[in-house]
């Protein structure tokens, strides 16, 4: 494969996993359990050990993903994570 085309396979790739958190996200089922399993992960909470920076960099990719797919929905769990509602 030539340069050009890894990148448009890498293209196709990352427009498929956005579309597919795209469609999980517009449940608002979805959006609870991802609420609640980035709370158990630290986000939004002080890091104090080196597990809680694992984890919390763990949450911070997933809270990428979802901003990229659904920033409405990703503003909406980082204001509940933050404790503004």
């Amino acid at each position: 494969m030539t340069q050009e085309e890894e990148r448009a396979e890498q293209a196709r790739l990352d427009e498929a996993e956005r579309l597919d958190w795209f469609e999980m996200m517009q449940s608002p089922a979805a959006e609870r359990i991802w609420l609640q399993l980035l709370q158990e992960l630290g986000a939004g909470r002080l890091m104090v050990t080196e597990n809680d920076m694992r984890m919390r960099n763990v949450s911070d990719q997933i809270l990428n993903r979802m901003a990229q797919a659904v920033p409405d929905i990703y503003i909406r769990i980082v204001c509940k994570l933050q404790g503004i509602q």
